[in-house]
């Protein structure tokens, strides 16, 4: 069996970055356009994940003053979800500013996707009676642990449960990923996307906070 994977942006990530100041207003302080606000900030984040998300802070200038909070929208580029987005002004330092990018948990107007403590745990909406494709719970974790290794560039350890799992496309499955140095553990979210044959693209997608 083999497989494709495309790696969704991780639930409520942050970035941090450092930026040359643009111009100065005439009201105080150095400006950037909101356009060059969402570039440097969708910058910052395509090095943390490897991804490039669209980012659309607005278009008026932007008094950099530090701990000012800038809304943004940034929009999924696997699977098109808006979320909101504040980019903050933590530090200006002569022609430099430094920013902290956070991006919400959930997309907007979603609803959180309930899920159970035990690895593998699924949509209540689904059942493995369901026609698909059946795949055994370990070569889940396998091949979602290569899809993170490839995106960060380390090989995380995954636990999807040990049972095989019928997997169709739309199904959403929690698995866990353990962090063996901190001993904290992360919800880790498959969602099924396609399915020809025997092989399959799924969405994996990492929480921010440990359990």
């Amino acid at each position: 069996m083999t497989s494709r994977r495309l790696v969704a942006l991780p639930l409520g990530i942050a970035a941090l970055a450092t930026m040359a100041l643009s111009a100065c207003s005439a009201e105080a302080g150095f400006t950037v356009t909101g356009d060059e606000l969402a570039d440097n900030a969708a910058g910052a984040l395509e090095e943390q994940i490897g991804q490039r998300p669209e980012l659309d802070c607005g278009s008026e200038d932007i008094i950099l003053t530090e701990g000012k909070e800038v809304p943004c929208t940034l929009t999924d580029p696997t699977t098109g979800s808006e979320y909101d987005t504040t980019v903050t002004i933590t530090k200006v330092d002569g022609t430099e500013y430094e920013i902290q990018v956070q991006v919400a948990d959930e997309p907007k107007g979603g609803d959180s996707a309930s899920a159970s403590d035990d690895p593998a745990s699924d949509d209540p909406a689904s059942s493995d009676d369901e026609a698909g494709l059946e795949v055994a719970a370990t070569d889940l974790a396998t091949a979602a642990a290569d899809a993170l290794e490839e995106q960060v560039g380390q090989r995380p350890t995954i636990d999807c449960g040990e049972l095989n799992i019928t997997i169709y496309e739309g199904r959403t499955t929690y698995c866990d990923l353990i962090d063996d140095a901190a001993g904290e553990i992360y919800e880790v979210t498959l969602t099924i996307t396609t399915i020809e044959g025997t092989n399959f693209e799924f969405d994996v997608a990492v929480a921010s906070e440990p359990k």
